[in-house]
């Protein structure tokens, strides 16, 4: 199969990272698999972790001009995008991409044109209205939508649009085995500025966005530092639009000393091994990359939920709150007793391992794909 992945820049973020584990499990499954990005970013953010053998292709040197230059793109390059069997279009560039190529198309008559399909990685997330009705209406022009998890929105606008395919599939990236270095682990304490000896730690990775909430974690480290004393430390790490903002409120928060925000890290897993307990958001059963991430390399992750009204099941591999005091309550009581980390963590382990690979993740969607063809 020939598939053409469009996105934006290919910088930090779960929808960036599902790409690349898509891409390059389709690619070691003897797909062709090429992808296009809007303008490039620093290699070491996310290009570096593509297969060398995956070409990466832009629209323009900057975001402003990648923009433009859609329409004018599509319409030189159409044949070229007519040779693949699917066009998986990504964040809100790649849907915008997805819908001028399907105008495109249909205007020049193209005999054989691409699958059109969507992965939403934006579910649940409380972006603005607009934004959203935005979203919905690009996504029309597709053959078939991927969801990770369920909202009531847009299982009210799938009830509308009945004609509309789509897949509910998780998230899911390669097994993650964290890097075991004595110098390197000790260099990353001497960086962050806690000491490695009997601290624990609890932390998160991701983009400090709006819709993602940062300011939420504030107040759930200030209880756990209210309830353990001095000896916990909490790592902020990620960039973005809300960096600055959630640096003042750090250092407004009164334990300054022990959250630490070392902005963007290029290797995720090997942070996030060092960690007693990681926390980050979720919107109903979904994880997003970074606590599958966390699972994989055995340490216990709780969630922040997101959706309002939502209520925690005994059966949900990540226990989640909406009310943020609960969930720092969660995490001390973890913190408070290593034996149920350790079982917490395990389980959590295999869970990931089982249901949330980047093989697992590329079968569902190669059936997909396959279903759309025949519809």
């Amino acid at each position: 199969m020939k598939i053409l992945h469009v996105i934006s820049g290919l910088t930090k973020g779960g929808g960036q990272r599902v790409v690349v584990e898509l891409a390059n499990t389709a690619f070691e499954k003897g797909d062709e698999v090429t992808i296009v990005a809007g303008w490039p970013e620093d290699p070491a953010l996310m290009q570096d972790l593509f297969n060398p053998k995956i070409s990466v292709k832009y629209i323009g040197k900057t975001k402003q001009l990648a923009y433009l230059k859609i329409i004018p793109w599509i319409v030189k390059h159409r044949k070229w995008i007519c040779h693949y069997d699917v066009l998986h279009c990504h964040l809100t560039m790649g849907a915008f991409i997805g819908t001028m190529a399907s105008i495109i198309f249909k205007l020049s008559a193209q005999k054989k044109i691409p699958i059109s399909t969507e992965t939403y990685h934006a579910v649940g997330m409380p972006i603005p209205k607009f934004n959203r009705w935005v979203h919905s209406r690009l996504m029309l022009f597709r053959d078939g939508v991927i969801f990770m998890a369920n909202d009531p929105y847009w299982n009210n606008f799938l009830e509308k649009h009945p004609r509309l395919l789509t897949k509910m599939i998780p998230n899911g990236i390669s097994v993650q085995v964290p890097q075991k270095n004595d110098e390197l682990e000790q260099k990353f304490f001497n960086e962050m500025g806690i000491p490695n000896s009997g601290s624990l730690l609890v932390g998160t990775v991701g983009m400090l966005r709006p819709e993602r909430k940062p300011e939420l974690y504030i107040p759930i480290f200030q209880a756990i530092n209210k309830a353990l004393g001095k000896d916990i430390h909490f790592i902020l790490a990620g960039g973005g639009s809300e960096f600055d903002r959630i640096k003042k409120l750090v250092e407004e928060s009164g334990i300054k000393e022990n959250i630490h925000m070392p902005g963007t890290i290029n290797n995720p897993a090997f942070t996030i091994s060092k960690m007693d307990i990681y926390v980050s958001v979720s919107v109903d059963e979904f994880a997003g990359i970074s606590m599958i991430e966390a699972a994989m390399c055995k340490v216990p992750v709780v969630g922040i939920q997101l959706l309002e009204n939502y209520k925690a099941k005994n059966d949900d591999w990540i226990w989640s709150h909406t009310d943020i005091m609960e969930v720092a309550k969660r995490i001390i009581l973890l913190l408070q007793n290593t034996d149920e980390r350790k079982k917490l963590a395990s389980n959590q382990n295999e869970h990931a391992k089982k249901y949330f690979s980047s093989e697992a993740m590329y079968t569902a969607y190669n059936s997909f794909y396959k279903e759309m063809a025949g519809k």
